[in-house]
């Protein structure tokens, strides 16, 4: 009887120790995903300058979700100054970028999926701009390498720097929706149509990463080495299902 007894106690002890090793394991499954929503009207976020025109290629990509309008940029509006931006379902606007003084290599991008996630990806290879959306080739050309860009001008993401003195906010041309991943690296990612990856790592070709795992209310912290950590204006932190 005290054998049985004993066995039972050892039973239930084995029990609680697997549920205990489980626990972490159960705790990593159950973290919500994090992402950032902006308003269209006043939210944006800001981080260092991005010397774009020093790499001979480079890819600009992002995960967002029932998005419009702007979802990143560094430079301001008009010419000769120079910019590059990634934009989908703008009117009047449109994705790619300028070189020299001001000429323009952009087309408008409008995804078919109204609702749920979208992945963009803008990828600049030896005189080659070429636009992925959701891992589809969706625009190739030849164009010259963007820049070269004003050093005093941050990289914004859900907007673009103002361009006037009357403008009454830093920031202009909102964008709209909801940003969980966004990307900068300093290698040509994609040439041929690709499954986009639902997370994106860090390696010794990302020049910026935010992966959105470090909610903080004011700060968007950079996943790379290079900490170009974000400064965030008006966005709002929200939980995300798992897909």
């Amino acid at each position: 009887m005290k054998f049985k007894s004993f066995l039972m106690a050892v039973f239930s002890l084995s029990l609680t120790l697997a549920l205990m090793a489980a626990e972490p394991e159960q705790a990593a499954t159950d973290k919500k995903t994090q992402g950032l929503e902006f308003d269209g009207k006043n939210s944006y976020v800001t981080f260092p300058h991005i010397e774009l025109e020093e790499y001979p290629e480079f890819t600009i990509e992002a995960w967002v979700k029932d998005w419009s309008g702007r979802i990143c940029c560094q430079g301001k509006q008009g010419d000769p100054e120079n910019s590059i931006w990634i934009s989908i379902r703008a009117k009047r606007h449109s994705t790619g970028w300028e070189s020299d003084n001001g000429m323009n290599h952009s087309i408008p991008v409008d995804p078919n999926s109204i609702e749920g996630w979208d992945h963009i990806a803008m990828v600049y290879d030896e005189f080659q701009q070429s636009l992925y959306l959701n891992g589809k080739l969706i625009h190739q050309t030849t164009a010259p390498a963007p820049g070269p860009f004003d050093e005093s001008r941050l990289f914004f993401l859900g907007a673009q720097e103002k361009w006037e003195d009357t403008q009454t906010k830093p920031a202009a041309l909102f964008g709209k929706g909801v940003m969980r991943m966004f990307r900068i690296s300093k290698v040509a990612r994609y040439d041929k149509e690709f499954e986009p990856a639902d997370r994106f790592k860090s390696d010794a070709e990302t020049v910026v990463l935010f992966d959105f795992a470090k909610p903080e209310k004011d700060m968007l912290f950079d996943a790379s080495p290079n900490k170009n950590n974000g400064i965030i204006y008006n966005a709002r932190w929200v939980d995300l299902k798992q897909d």
